[in-house]
């Protein structure tokens, strides 16, 4: 195994995580930057709802992999608390009927459930209250973080196994030279050269491909989650995504729920460039409405412990609904990870491990190629970022992995 030097760019989740991995298996000069503090971004603004249950079987295997993780770490952070009490999907007749035929390939892929009816729920989990016809998956390795203790925690970790780390340290640039990424320039003007660069930064990301010439088919919309008032007894529900209301929730540390939705159409932001302040975006302001009145029934203790508080963050998402995470063929030393959806707390122990991999072993111990930067080739970027796409449209009408309207280059 040969030693190499590696600047990450951005200390999120994603970047902590690559950190660990690499710190882990002596990579090493490992550097961590970030404009701001380690984890203020979109990461600390996470619901870190996860689920195992994806949409195909490579995705459904790296949350298995993350899961492993989670439940390690739950072990090896002191501070950190992995509340591995399953993750509960919530669905109409109809909707269950679309999901269910996933559930071969879930159990292919590792994944353990169970098939759950409304009495069963309900004696499970004392605060929910369903419908007779609705049904629920129950992830049974899934859960819920809590990322005010988690974030920490790693850094922590991360600085203990030698990884610098570097805040308020503006990347400017990163440096190319004959073709290769050869390290990054800092705002000032200082240089820090690399063997490897990881960037995590999503506008970050797109700039760089950009300028090879394959800019990443992306859309980026404003996200936003509340809690309530701390209950008097900590509401007994699991980490739900109740497809049935379009809603998701959890409870906390601290004997509040956690709730969001994406059922309302987001604002959808421009690339975002180096300087944007996620406190700068403004919440939806019928989303407190919404979610109260989608969960009136469901939640009964909720009108207890109205909502009172939230956080609003930025997610990307590709056409295709699944993150990049990778090298880039274009520009050897780079490798990236980014544009995970809403699903960025349960891919990134993950993504950091595969690139970890890719930097010290050279390949992967899974197939990764579902991830690659450099899968969306043959797809005409221009003409897809140039229509005009909702956040319903990609969830409702444009399955994951089938981007149909997109036409492919000539």
């Amino acid at each position: 195994m040969s030693r190499n030097s590696v600047n990450i760019v951005g200390a999120g989740i994603a970047g902590l995580s690559t950190a660990f991995h690499l710190a882990e298996r002596g990579a090493g000069s490992i550097t961590l930057l970030d404009k701001d503090r380690v984890g203020t971004g979109s990461s600390i603004r996470s619901g870190a709802v996860n689920t195992m249950l994806m949409d195909n079987a490579a995705a459904t295997m790296a949350r298995g992999i993350s899961f492993d993780i989670f439940e390690r770490f739950d072990s090896l952070l002191p501070e950190y608390d992995f509340h591995q009490v399953g993750c509960l999907a919530l669905y109409t007749p109809e909707q269950f009927a679309v999901a269910a035929k996933l559930h071969a390939m879930h159990v292919s892929a590792g994944a353990q459930f169970e098939i759950l009816r409304r009495t069963e729920i309900e004696a499970r989990f004392d605060d929910l209250r369903l419908r007779d016809e609705e049904i629920g998956v129950l992830d049974l390795r899934g859960g819920w973080s809590e990322p005010d203790r988690y974030i920490p925690a790693l850094k922590q970790k991360v600085v203990e196994l030698g990884v610098r780390i570097r805040e308020a340290c503006v990347v400017e640039d990163f440096l190319v030279e004959s073709g290769e990424v050869r390290g990054v320039l800092l705002r000032g003007g200082e240089e820090l050269r690399s063997d490897f660069t990881v960037c995590t930064v999503n506008s970050w990301a797109n700039t760089l491909l950009s300028r090879v010439g394959q800019p990443l088919p992306i859309r980026n919309f404003v996200h936003e989650r509340f809690v309530t008032r701390p209950f008097d007894e900590p509401p007994i529900v699991p980490a739900t995504n109740d497809n049935s209301h379009g809603v998701y929730y959890r409870p906390t540390e601290d004997g509040r729920l956690l709730l969001g939705t994406g059922a309302l159409e987001p604002e959808q932001v421009p690339l975002p460039g180096i300087d944007l302040l996620l406190e700068d975006l403004e919440p939806n302001a019928g989303s407190i409405t919404f979610i109260a009145d989608a969960v009136r029934e469901r939640l009964p203790r909720l009108a207890a412990a109205p909502l009172v508080a939230h956080r609003v963050g930025l997610v990307s998402y590709p056409i295709d609904f699944v993150p990049n995470i990778g090298p880039v063929k274009a520009l050897p030393g780079l490798q990236i990870a980014t544009n995970f959806c809403s699903g960025g707390f349960g891919y990134h122990p993950v993504a950091g491990l595969l690139l970890a991999e890719y930097i010290v072993d050279g390949k992967t111990s899974i197939d990764a190629a579902i991830f690659s930067p450099d899968r969306f080739g043959d797809f005409d970027t221009k003409s897809y970022l140039a229509q005009e796409v909702t956040h319903a449209r990609m969830v409702d009408e444009l399955p994951a992995g089938r981007p149909e309207f997109v036409r492919k280059k000539h």
